[in-house]
């Protein structure tokens, strides 16, 4: 019997002293070289992802990779991707004890044991089932830890004190507290459970802590409330860590005893190890050797192996990353380096720590020590390790880089830009600049004058100098600190050497003291020397330029290369050998579409760590490999903001965005290294899913489908499906996936997390390999792939033994059928001799059939052509005589037609009319048939819309009219021009001549002998009427064009003869004016001297003066009147020619003056000019008539389209010989022109863009018919919008007679 000792003897006392101190050691060692702690992203997988409940209060990982999850609402399997959750159903007794699952365990043979508040449950993977083992009292079941004994049993924890389970016998044995034996367990109340390297078992009870030695039969005792602290007598966890060091979780804290010796070395660990009296839920060491540890409120902490230090996680109201609640359960660390986090009321939280490596830092509210706020727009790194913030809001932050220790300065405040130097701390914001010492104080202003964009500091740089560039929005200054002098650059548009753009983004000193400043259109290169300006900006048109012109980012590598971040992604400047800069493009993204650069920064291995919106880019400058990172990876949510990155001296790497810091040491950034395990967790046939032991048509297999190396399947079984996943959690959404079917892909099969699975359909009977691969986030493919053979049976017929047994048995009926055979060859043989004869002669009847069949069809298509010829024919006539002539000249080819007629129906006057009726060669007499007359054939025929169809009138009027005395009758029959009588027909069609519903007559032909007709005499003569009605209906329609035509050309004329008149009297106007003055001037000196002659008052002098006025009066008259005579006798001609068309003689140039003679008055009215240039001497034999409507009409067209309303236009006509018998006259105008798509139709009919402005489309169509048929000439246009219009005709001096 073990004795309870609770009183360390001096040798243990020293150890412990020993222990403690180097523990302490360690302790202040670490806290001496103290980094900020590493931050954690979490994930949160909660009942969105198919979780059953959100208190996870156990996690594992199984030998095949799945997560197990036990929850008060059930137990979930996680493939990272899809939950499949299993819960109690009382009426199944394969289901789950319990729904609370409270301990998770897998065996050493793999096996997965739960335990509940139900009792224990096995799970058999094969089946998908559960064994349960009861653990005692109905009542009080719960299982709350499992732990093997190494030799095959389970320890378990529980509520009614500490069993062993026998798996083998599935018995329990269960050890109790006993009031009276001081060696048996404290409580019954277990709570934790741990098997020590030694064999011993540790159990934490609700009163202190057991140790069970192998082979022990009592237990031994330890208090752990040495301090009279109840609470730490409560112990919630367990776990053991390196070097036997037994971690005991309280309800007041935490401890670490070492084990080994006769008596645990205990420490007890406070708030100034990271940790206070917290109650800790859960203890956990991962295999790293790292400790986790679980709280009850205070979320989770670890404990840093470094410095020994617990760092704590805990939940952020504003982070949706950190955990998801503070109260932890469990915690567990699986194969691919994810930490799984169970917590009460929040799910499980998922965070990958084998990858990364980056720290985040953000403002907490509530929390003194962390940032002022998250928006970090400008950083600065300082001496000792300090790196300096600016941000929006929060003011001025520095931040402690070797603690991670924060002071917050000038609350409140925006800042955009921050330098330091000469030990001050330069500090630039919207409205101004200032300085400030290291500690925030001695705040100096420095002001810049000018208006408010002067004042807006966009970035600060310290050049080697130690004088202080000022970026702006209003241009750039240089400040000298120790002179106080300023220089400043500004646009000036003036001058192409100023600065190209005020408002700036960036500054950099190159290594050889040029200033290059990143501004809003363009980079600019100044040197100092001479303070001139060169300018860089985007060019289309070459392809070595910026692709954008707004520069965000300027940064200079160690090799002296220039990096250029613009707002179209990040450009390297390569000076050439002839000064000329060439920018070459870097596509980080690999899709030519590119984030805007935010900043650039350099590590000590020469990699580039590029920030934008999308994230962090790390190049490799030496051969272009791009890693990305984002926020999945570790990075702050969101965009990082331009200009806010820095390197400190220490080498690590600082970006500021809009949620916060992103701080870490490059070498310390790694990818997940571990590969994953790919799982096939699901089968399908026809979308239906095949589980283990279960019968779907014909296939059949044993275990879980994760076990299965070979399936089995039917022909039948044609859609089949495999859903597979990557049993990887550090990012499931970025596994990458390769699959292939051996025997059916040609290759492996690319695709992603969105589509894990394979669907093959009507495969081919055969074994085939199903292979799949899988890749983690970070692109670590797994070498074996996970195979699954695919067997599909062939159907019966399709075996071998089915395709043996067939050919026997044909072969053997084959022989039989021979037998048989010959027999009747020979039975046959006869009976052919006497069927030879009679189907000789049945082949020569048939022959005969084929023959006369074979004329028929020739003849049929004889017809065919010939109708399709008639039709062609009458559509083309445009007159009725011609249309029924040709009918009737070949009907006669087609059927027998001794007599034909067309009868026009005339429904005003109710009559059928028929103007052309034959017999026999000879023509009818027009005669006429009334409707009101019904006992008519072809009234029948009209009335019905019916043909009409009788091989024995005698026999078959009746079918249509009730007596034959309106038809047969001679009196009725008609009149043959000869004055012959008609003989009465005894075969008889009519057909109805209809158009689009328009009843138009009726055709008929009459035979003298019976039987005459035949269908397809009907169907022939139908066809030959819808030709007619269609040929009417083209005759009609071109009559009434021809009457509108020859309105349309009589109203052109008429305006053409207005237009002369016109003319007449304005050319008469003048001269017979003339002459009424001087007959009036003439008439008063008569008179005049008339009255002086009756007075006898006349003077020789007076009659003189009268005598003279009287001679020049006369003069005048006779050539006023002379005039008018020719101009009548010219306007005569051109009357007479306009209303004739006439052919004769005449000069062009004399002929041409006339006509335009009467078109002037028009003209100048109009506000217009015309003028004339007609070669003299050429005549023409010809129509002047026609010639002169032609010059008049183009001269009309102008002044109506040319001139669009203005006035000053220009009309000039000129004429010249072409060769020796034709003559080219050219009319044009300096008008609007004419469209090009109206060209092509100026000379169509009714065409006009004038209508119902005095156009009629008429006038240039009629002025081309003239041109090209009676002058036998060629009209063209030449025109353009704009350009006027220049009409050239071209005709013969002589017209063919």
């Amino acid at each position: 019997m073990l004795r309870l000792t609770n009183r360390p003897n001096a040798i243990l006392f020293r150890l412990a002293l020993a222990w403690l101190l180097g523990v302490a050691c360690v302790a202040c060692a670490g806290g001496a070289l103290a980094a900020p702690a590493r931050t954690l992203r979490f994930e949160h997988i909660g009942l969105e992802q198919g979780l059953s409940q959100e208190s996870v209060q156990s996690i594992l990982q199984d030998r095949q990779g799945f997560m197990w999850f036990g929850t008060q609402a059930g137990l979930n399997r996680y493939d990272g991707y899809r939950m499949t959750v299993f819960k109690n159903d009382p009426t199944d007794p394969d289901s789950i004890a319990d729904n609370y699952i409270s301990a998770s365990f897998e065996d050493d043979q793999g096996r997965l044991w739960f335990g509940t508040k139900g009792g224990l449950i096995r799970y058999e993977r094969g089946t998908r089932k559960f064994i349960r083992y009861a653990t005692g009292d109905v009542n009080n079941r719960v299982v709350s830890a499992i732990v093997a004994d190494g030799a095959g049993g389970l320890w378990l924890a529980t509520g009614e004190g500490l069993k062993h389970f026998d798996p083998a016998s599935a018995r329990f044995a269960t050890l109790r507290h006993d009031p009276g034996d001081g060696a048996s367990l404290s409580d019954d109340r277990v709570n934790a459970l741990v098997r020590d390297t030694d064999g011993s078992l540790w159990v934490a009870t609700a009163r202190g802590l057991d140790r069970l030695a192998p082979g022990a039969r009592g237990f031994e005792r330890f208090t752990v409330a040495l301090s009279g602290d109840a609470r730490r007598n409560q112990v919630l966890s367990l776990s053991l860590g390196a070097n036997r060091t037994l971690w005991v979780g309280t309800a007041g804290g935490l401890e670490a005893w070492q084990l080994g010796a006769a008596q645990p070395v205990r420490r007890q660990f406070g708030a100034a190890d990271g940790i206070g009296a917290v109650r800790v839920q859960s203890l956990y060491h991962d295999p790293k050797g790292n400790l986790w540890a679980g709280t009850e409120l205070d979320g989770l902490f670890w404990r840093d192996p470094a410095s020994g230090v617990f760092v704590s996680y805990r939940h952020q109201p504003l982070d949706r990353h950190s955990l998801s609640d503070n109260r932890i359960a469990a915690s567990f660390l699986d194969r691919s380096g994810t930490l799984w986090v169970g917590s009460w009321f929040g799910g499980v939280n998922r965070v990958d720590i084998a990858s990364g490596g980056f720290n985040r830092l953000a403002h907490v509210p509530d929390d003194p020590r962390s940032l002022s706020s998250s928006k970090i727009r400008a950083l600065a790194p300082g001496a000792g390790g300090a790196l300096w913030l600016g941000t929006t809001g929060g003011g001025v932050n520095r931040v402690d880089l070797p603690g991670g220790g924060v002071t917050r300065m000038r609350a409140g405040e925006l800042v955009t830009a921050l330098a330091v130097g000469g030990g001050r701390v330069w500090v630039g914001t919207p409205t101004g600049l200032s300085s400030m010492d290291k500690e925030g104080g001695d705040v100096t202003p420095l002001p810049l004058g000018g208006d408010a964009n002067a004042s807006y500091i966009q970035r600060l740089l310290v050049d080697r100098a130690g004088k202080l560039w000022i970026v702006t929005r209003g241009g750039v200054v240089r400040y000298d600190p120790a002179s106080g002098t300023r220089i400043g650059w500004r646009h000036d548009p003036a001058n192409p050497y100023s600065l190209g753009e005020n408002h700036g983004f960036a500054i950099v000193e190159d290594q050889r003291g040029i200033i290059w400043i990143g501004t809003d259109n363009g980079l600019e290169r100044l040197d100092p020397a001479t303070s001139r300006f060169t300018h860089y900006r985007y060019d289309p048109a070459d392809p070595a330029s910026l692709r954008h012109s707004r520069i965000y980012y300027l940064f200079e590598s160690r090799a002296g290369q220039l990096w250029v971040g613009t707002a179209g992604g990040l450009h390297r400047a390569d000076p050439g050998a002839d000064g000329k800069v060439r920018f070459r493009f870097h596509d980080l993204n690999r899709t030519g579409a590119e984030d805007p650069i935010g900043g650039i920064v350099e590590d000590d291995a020469g990699m580039l760590w590029v920030s934008s919106t999308a994230g962090l880019a790390r190049l490799d400058p030496t051969n272009g490999q791009v890693k990305h990172y984002t926020a999945r990876d570790g990075l702050t949510d969101g965009s990082y903001f331009v200009g806010a990155a820095a390197r400190s001296g220490d080498g690590s790497l600082h970006f500021g965005g809009i949620n916060g810091l992103t701080s870490f040491r490059p070498e310390a950034i790694r990818e997940n290294p571990y590969p994953p395990v790919v799982m096939i967790t699901d089968f399908l046939i026809f979308n239906r899913p095949l589980r283990a032991g279960q019968q779907l048509g014909d296939a059949t297999f044993t275990g879980a489908i994760e076990d299965a190396r070979e399936i089995t399947l039917s022909y039948r079984d044609s859609v089949l499906s495999l859903e597979f996943a990557a049993l990887h959690f550090a990012d499931p959404q970025r596994n990458r996936y390769l699959y292939q079917l051996e025997g059916f892909d040609r290759g492996w099969v690319s695709t992603d997390a969105g589509k894990r699975f394979a669907t093959y359909t009507n495969l081919d009977p055969g074994r085939y390999v199903f292979r799949v691969r899988a890749s983690n986030k970070d692109g670590v493919w797994n070498e074996a792939p996970t195979v699954l053979a695919i067997t599909i049976t062939p159907p019966v017929w399709k075996t071998w033994w089915f395709r043996l047994a067939l050919a026997a048995v044909a072969l053997g009926v084959g022989y039989a059928l021979m037998r048989m055979r010959v027999r009747a060859l020979v039975q046959q043989k006869s009976l052919l001799e006497r069927l030879v004869g009679s189907r000789t002669a049945e082949l020569r009847l048939q022959k005969d059939s084929v023959e006369r069949q074979k004329v028929e069809v020739e003849q049929a298509h004889r017809n065919i052509a010939l109708l399709s010829d008639i039709g062609r024919k009458l559509t083309a006539k445009l007159d009725s005589e011609s249309i029924m002539l040709m009918l009737y000249a070949h009907v006669n080819e087609l059927m027998d037609a001794s007599v034909f007629g067309i009868g026009l129906y005339r429904p005003e006057r109710a009559c059928i009319d028929y103007p052309f009726a034959m017999e026999g060669g000879k023509r009818y007499l027009p005669y006429s048939r009334s409707m009101d007359h019904p006992n008519q054939l072809a009234v029948w025929c009209i009335a019905n819309e019916r043909e009409v169809f009788i091989n024995d009138l005698e026999q078959e009027y009746g079918n249509y009219i009730s007596d034959l005395l309106l038809t047969s009758s001679e009196e009725h029959l008609g009149t043959l021009e000869d004055g012959s009588l008609p003989t009465s027909p005894r075969s008889l069609l009519y057909v109805p001549i209809a158009v689009n519903g328009r009843m138009l007559g009726v055709v008929s032909v009459h035979s003298y002998a019976t039987n005459a007709y035949e269908r397809i005499h009907l169907d022939m003569l139908r066809t030959l009427a819808s030709y007619v009605g269609v040929a009417f209906d083209n005759a009609d329609a071109y009559r009434q064009l021809q009457s509108t035509q020859a309105q349309l050309v009589a109203q052109e004329k008429l305006a053409a003869l207005g237009s002369l008149v016109a003319g007449v009297a304005h050319e008469l106007n003048t001269p017979i004016g003339n002459s009424l003055l001087m007959a009036s001037t003439l008439q008063e000196k008569t008179s005049e001297i008339a009255q002086k002659f009756d007075g006898a008052s006349i003077r020789r002098s007076d009659l003189k003066v009268f005598i003279d006025a009287s001679q020049e009066a006369s003069a005048l008259i006779m050539r006023s009147l002379f005039n008018a005579a020719d101009l009548l006798n010219s306007f005569k001609q051109v009357a007479v020619d306009q209303a004739s068309a006439q052919r004769r003689r005449f000069n062009l140039e004399q002929a041409a003056h006339e006509i335009v003679a009467t078109m002037m008055n028009q003209v100048r009215k109009a506000g217009h000019t015309l003028t004339m240039a007609v070669e003299p001497g050429i005549e023409m034999d010809s129509y002047p008539g026609p010639f002169g409507q032609v010059m008049i009409n183009l001269i009309n067209n102008a002044l109506l389209h040319a001139f669009e309303g203005r006035i000053g236009g220009a009309i000039t006509v000129t004429a010249a010989l072409q060769g020796s018998g034709r003559v080219l006259l050219v009319f044009v105008d300096d008008g609007v022109g004419i469209p090009v798509e109206h060209q092509a139709r100026i000379f169509d009919p009714f065409f006009t863009t004038k209508m119902g402005q005095g156009g009629s489309g008429l006038g240039l169509n009629i002025t081309y018919n003239i041109v090209t048929s009676l002058l036998e000439g060629s009209i063209r246009v030449e025109s353009g919008a704009g350009r006027g219009t220049t009409f050239f005709i071209d005709l013969p001096l002589k017209v063919a007679p």
